[in-house]
């Protein structure tokens, strides 16, 4: 607890000193820009609305916060209007904080947070409630990450962060418009594109324990945007580790998860565009091995791997200047959990999934003030198990789905507030259908701003959901959510932000085991969170300082069994009620920064051990954490070239990813005791960017 309130007393200082160092507050207020303007800036790139000097931001902060996204909604609009509570990341943050990987970048956006699946696989949480099978949507140049076998995203070491241009993350519903798995939120990755390449960049990092590597990753990227043709390609590889830590398996065995816990990326990501017609192509192939299986540790470490591939072909239509259409083709192809050594411990697991999916968006603006947009989407699954004598539910190795769906949306800007209609309709041939209606009231008012946003929003049951259902058959989970936020620009360079929010989930799909393991899925309870987050930010010339707070508490939600906290009502597994982030970045001189970030998380719920007969779960309160960072950048002399050095968990708290669910009853699913993250890890980086010269002019 002391080191905890060491944090909490440097954030408030460095927050005080950046405060007091900060010009009086203008009396004069900020320009709308947006208003009285004969200038339609929703049709504008963020790049094209901050070169206009006339009518731009004056500010660093102010650059951030009109930036334009589409994240909330399928209409650009600022991040103080979007329909939904957004937190953008932006490319000088990332590489700033000297993050290692995708964790490190989402742990310091309020609510978010990661737990441990199974056998060695992290996931993703949302405001205290578990969401990494199908209710966080990870969207990467338009591509959905998540696998269509389980619907899950897998975190640690994966995706090329030195190639993101920025983040937008919804802290919230996002069905509406991004369908069944996007329930709790969705993760918007946008690389780097030719123009913003223009030429070639290299990138490495290499991170150190006290006992072996962590990680060694390479980033190689070009581009160019030449008139209206642009292209970019860009590629990742390397070799992690989740750990160099031991890992004790609820029974107390043991192993050392130093070489047997590999998390090894090969990313390659293609993209080309020509006026309105633009192509891409992914393939992510996720090398992992595990030893800590489910419950129980394997007697050797087993290879896991995650191969997925991606192809994007989509037409932006411009019939004129009021009515655009997009028809966009998709089709991926996975092999998520692909075990093919398999033995009587560890069993292979050979199934691949493909998705065909098909959509056409249309938007019109028959006024200034008025933005109506509508569309409707298809797609279809096919699912293969190699495995000769497995089968699916049907008694076949192949099974296939199909889904169709409806949506619109209506935005009506007034001088008073924007309102923001929506919804969306899915119908599926085995689980049936879901409506979710979604309803948001915005407005900016010079320094101040407020959302008030109520929407409906459903998990889609993944192939494996339905396959494993048995004879009752499974349905989406509906949740409602509403929301509330109020932020005020302090001064030009400090803005606060605060919202509420309560979530309610009925029938979530719950995982269990029948009999002696065999997997299942069913409908089960309710779930829920309510709670705030607050934001504080400065951003100028000197750098910049972020402190955010968020807090949930379960208390008066109904809880199943799988997430309940029988000590405490007010919490649910696996995650900590109250989080504390810290994200800086302070020039010393024109080309070298410190930059400080740290996490301080409270008490947590999980099982690590069984009772005395070895029979049941005992569940276990685990201190607060804190996770202190520190990261020196430099640019140097040669142009295009910067180093930087830091070190991740200076304090070496030797962070545990909590299981946040589990069955206490059971003496046969037993819970995954917590994982071992990375210990304390010193990490070099490097990165070169090489610009192509323009032509000179004729």
């Amino acid at each position: 607890m002391e080191k905890s309130y060491k944090l909490l007393l440097f954030i408030f200082l460095v927050c005080g000193y950046v405060s007091y160092a900060q010009e009086p507050v203008n009396p004069v207020a900020v320009t709308d820009s947006t208003k009285k303007d004969t200038l339609n800036y929703y049709d504008m790139t963020i790049e094209q609305l901050l070169s206009l000097k006339a009518h731009g931001v004056p500010t660093e902060l102010e650059k951030l916060i009109n930036s334009l996204i589409s994240v909330a909604s399928k209409k650009p609009l600022n991040v103080r209007e979007s329909p939904s509570i957004v937190t953008l990341v932006t490319a000088e943050e990332i590489k700033n904080s000297g993050a290692r990987d995708l964790i490190d970048v989402l742990r310091l956006v309020p609510g978010v947070d990661f737990g441990v699946d199974v056998q060695g696989v992290v996931g993703i949480g949302m405001r205290g409630n578990w969401a990494h099978e199908g209710k966080v949507l990870v969207l990467l140049d338009g591509q959905e990450m998540n696998e269509i076998l389980y619907a899950t995203t897998q975190f640690g070491n994966h995706f090329p962060i030195d190639q993101i241009k920025r983040i937008e993350v919804i802290r919230g519903p996002g069905s509406a418009i991004y369908g069944g798995y996007a329930e709790y939120g969705v993760i918007n990755i946008i690389t780097k594109q030719g123009g913003d390449i223009n030429g070639v960049a290299i990138s490495g990092i290499y991170g150190q324990t006290d006992k072996d590597y962590m990680r060694r990753n390479i980033n190689l990227s070009a581009g160019k945007k030449l008139g209206d043709f642009e292209w970019s390609v860009s590629g990742m590889i390397g070799q992690g580790q989740r750990s160099t830590q031991t890992y004790t398996d609820i029974h107390g065995n043991s192993y050392n998860m130093d070489g047997n816990s590999a998390l090894n990326p090969a990313f390659a990501n293609i993209g080309a565009s020509y006026k309105g017609l633009s192509f891409r192509a992914i393939g992510d192939f996720y090398r992992t091995t595990t030893q800590d299986g489910y419950d129980a540790i394997y007697p050797k470490a087993y290879a896991q791997n995650f191969n997925s591939t991606y192809f994007e072909l989509k037409y932006l239509w411009k019939v004129n200047s009021k009515l655009s259409i997009t028809p966009k083709l998709n089709y991926k192809n996975q092999s998520p959990w692909k075990t093919p050594q398999g033995d009587s411990i560890d069993p292979s697991y050979l199934k691949t999934a493909s998705r065909s999916t098909a959509n056409i968006t249309a938007s019109y603006n028959p006024t200034r003030k008025i933005n109506v947009v509508f569309g409707t989407e298809y797609y279809k699954d096919v699912a293969i198990d190699h495995l000769a004598n497995d089968t699916f539910y049907n008694g076949k190795q192949r099974v296939s789905f199909y889904n169709y769906a409806f949506f619109a949306q209506g935005l009506l800007k007034t001088r008073f507030v924007n309102i923001i209609i929506g919804a969306r309709y899915d119908k599926h041939n085995v689980y049936g259908d879901a409506f979710v209606p979604r309803v948001g009231l915005t407005k900016k008012y010079n320094r101040f701003h407020f959302k008030a946003l109520y929407s409906n929003s459903f998990r889609a049951p993944a192939i494996e959901n339905i396959d494993y259902s048995g004879a009752n058959g499974i349905h989406p989970e509906k949740t409602q959510v509403e929301e509330i936020e109020v932020g005020y620009q302090i001064t030009h360079n400090s803005i606060f932000t605060v919202n509420l929010f309560d979530i309610t989930t009925k029938n979530p799909i719950i995982y269990y085991t029948v009999g002696a393991g065999t997997d299942a899925y069913t409908n089960q309870g309710s779930t829920g969170t309510m709670g705030l987050e607050a934001e504080y930010k400065i951003k100028a010339k000197w750098g910049y300082v972020t402190v955010n707070y968020s807090y949930y508490t379960a208390a008066g939600k109904t809880k199943s069994a799988a997430y309940r906290v029988s000590q405490d009502s007010s919490m649910l597994l696996g995650f900590a009620s109250q989080k504390v982030n810290l994200n800086a970045s302070i020039r010393l001189t024109d080309n070298l920064s410190i930059n400080p970030s740290g996490t301080f998380y409270g008490p947590r719920w999980g099982y690590n051990s069984l009772n005395t007969a070895d029979t049941l779960p005992v569940l276990q309160k685990f201190k607060p954490v804190y996770l202190f960072n520190l990261f020196l950048k430099y640019n140097t002399p040669v142009n295009g070239l910067s180093i930087g050095i830091g070190v991740y968990d200076i304090f070496n708290q030797q962070f545990m990813f909590i299981q946040p669910y589990a069955q206490p009853t059971s003496t046969t699913n037993l819970p995954h005791a917590p994982l071992p993250g990375p210990p304390r890890e010193f990490i070099f980086r490097l990165s070169y960017n090489l610009n192509f010269k323009a032509k000179p002019a004729n």
